[in-house]
């Protein structure tokens, strides 16, 4: 294929691959972002809820929570928030931790829908592109009152480039499609087991838990004083 080939194509296809760029760069933007956000998430994670469940196996709850509000990771807005309730109301700690571990899985699936619709939606851009080719060479049949493959040949030739421009988004949109959804799925399970981690050393700690409100309202681990007995 000539130089000369290739520009007569983008001329007269301009419009359906400008859209198939378009959908390219989206695309590949959407992996960028879903590679760098998901990047080494497991294993800070895990470094993150062994030093959570050390501190708690001590019954330092205080060294807990200053762990959760410092760490970079998901997990932390997690044990934070379930931390807060276990100080206040332990009875809401596994439902408060159920409700942030789903607002932190939807938080992995970011914009995976737009790589989702690049995918489904680039071949039949190529085919609408392919449609509008086989129309010009009709088209160029009709004016030159003649058929043959000179005639037809540049907008068949358009129409399968647009096609094959179609397919090749889709292809890598659609793989990588599955493969984030295959590993925001993984992730999302081995949260639930790090919340289930959490909550079995909340629920029997090695120590008490200094701060927490035991089942009388009273904080656990503060300090009382009785009075001195009288003596007669």
């Amino acid at each position: 294929m000539t130089w000369e080939t290739i520009r007569n194509l983008v001329r007269d296809e301009w419009l359906i691959l400008s859209l198939l760029l378009f959908w390219s760069l989206a695309g590949l933007s959407v992996i960028c972002e879903r590679v760098y956000s998901l990047w080494n998430v497991l294993p800070k994670s895990e470094a993150f809820k062994n030093k959570v469940l050390a501190a708690l196996e001590g019954g330092d709850l205080a060294k807990a929570t200053a762990l959760c509000e410092t760490a970079a990771v998901p997990l932390a807005t997690i044990y934070e928030r379930a931390l807060h309730i276990y100080k206040t109301n332990p009875v809401k700690t596994a439902e408060a931790v159920a409700s942030q571990r789903a607002a932190v899985a939807l938080t992995f699936k970011r914009y995976l829908w737009a790589l989702g619709t690049v995918g489904s939606s680039a071949p039949f851009v190529g085919l609408f592109g392919t449609v509008v080719g086989i129309l010009k060479a009709f088209q160029s049949m009709s004016v030159a009152g003649t058929g043959g493959f000179k005639v037809v040949s540049q907008g068949i030739a358009a129409a399968l480039v647009a096609t094959a421009a179609g397919l090749l988004v889709a292809i890598y949109a659609v793989i990588a499609y599955n493969y984030f959804v295959s590993k925001v799925n993984g992730l999302a399970m081995q949260y639930k087991l790090y919340c289930e981690e959490l909550l079995f050393a909340l629920g029997a700690p090695k120590k008490p838990l200094v701060g927490a409100i035991g089942p009388t309202g009273v904080s656990v681990g503060a300090e009382t004083t009785s009075a001195p007995s009288s003596s007669k």
